[in-house]
């Protein structure tokens, strides 16, 4: 193969939109044997299995590679970390270790003593839903922000008065996956809010679940898959980006209080790591004319970046968006 075609590859691989990105990962029966590792076996075994069996999965996986490294450059060039040799391996490890996680969340196997809050607004949210009141969370893929989900699933809350989390999620590209998270725990999974099909029905919805003092929750990193054209553009790690305008736009139809949320472990490489919850209360309002929106939201969004920044910089292989964020 000639370097020009291997450089037109190369360029078909990291100018993918995430959403044309064929599930990884294998069959159902990788993810149950994920499962069955997680129910009868300690976790420090856990980890070397999955570490072992990442390594070879790494060294097949080239286009994952390739959008892992993107990212990581980008990320050292803005003075994060030198990503070095085994930098993608450490990320997919990581990705790896966040799906069990999800395992164990979901399975009941996961106490708040676990969460440690920081010194940010985490208080006055809390605060908040102990009044009854709910609240619109920004989150995104880094960390694991579904830990906190499961634990409302399992009778455990940061708070004195119980509350639900409603997600906005695509599922349709991780339905293997989802289909055993569904087993596990059908009854969380009816909270999910299809992202797809969202409509005024489903925003009325979303307002009276706030209104009853829950959580509404959708991730801000990631564009539509079905609206793509729809995005907000500002600098990322140096570069524009493309981010959701739906996500953002969401908060101002909700007209409720705005949460920045992120949930990530404290150790990048233990699953039986204590978890950082990290919650900020978003300082721009949408409550504004029609003409002042867009200039809005692109605070809100600029809020939300420059936080996510100083994130990924402390937990480089906690963001678990494997493909190249600066053409998605």
């Amino acid at each position: 193969m000639n370097s020009k075609t291997e450089n037109a590859k190369a360029n078909d691989v990291l100018n993918e939109h995430w959403a044309d990105i064929k599930e990884v990962g294998g069959s159902l029966w990788h993810f149950r044997f994920m499962l069955w590792m997680v129910c009868h076996l300690p976790l420090f075994l856990v980890e070397l299995i999955t570490a072992v069996i990442c390594f070879f999965f790494w060294l097949g996986a080239v286009p994952v590679r390739m959008r892992s490294r993107v990212y990581l450059e980008h990320l050292h060039k803005a003075g994060g970390k030198r990503p070095g040799l085994f930098g993608t391996y450490k990320h997919v490890f990581s990705f790896a270790l966040s799906m069990i996680e999800k395992l164990l969340g979901w399975r009941g196997a996961v106490t708040l003593n676990k969460i440690e809050t920081q010194d940010d607004d985490a208080q006055e949210m809390f605060d908040l839903l102990n009044r009854g009141e709910g609240a619109f969370c920004l989150c995104s893929h880094l960390g694991n922000i579904e830990m906190l989900r499961s634990l409302t699933g399992y009778g455990g809350f940061l708070t004195k008065k119980e509350f639900e989390v409603f997600p906005v999620i695509d599922f349709s590209r991780t339905t293997k996956f989802n289909a055993l998270l569904r087993e596990l725990n059908p009854d969380l999974m009816d909270h999910v809010i299809d992202a797809n099909t969202i409509d005024v029905e489903t925003a009325i919805k979303m307002k009276e679940h706030i209104k009853d003092g829950n959580l509404v929750v959708i991730a801000g990193d990631r564009t539509s898959a079905y609206a793509r054209e729809r995005n907000i553009v500002t600098t990322f790690f140096g570069e524009e980006a493309k981010f959701p305008e739906g996500a953002f736009s969401l908060a101002g139809i909700l007209n409720a209080p705005i949460f920045f949320i992120f949930a990530i472990r404290k150790k990048d490489f233990d699953i039986r790591s204590t978890y950082e919850l990290h919650v900020v209360r978003a300082k721009t309002s949408l409550d504004c004319s029609r003409k002042e929106r867009p200039e809005r939201l692109k605070m809100l969004l600029c809020e939300y970046t420059e936080l996510l920044e100083l994130l990924c910089v402390k937990h480089p292989y906690q963001w678990y968006n494997f493909y190249n964020f600066w053409e998605g």
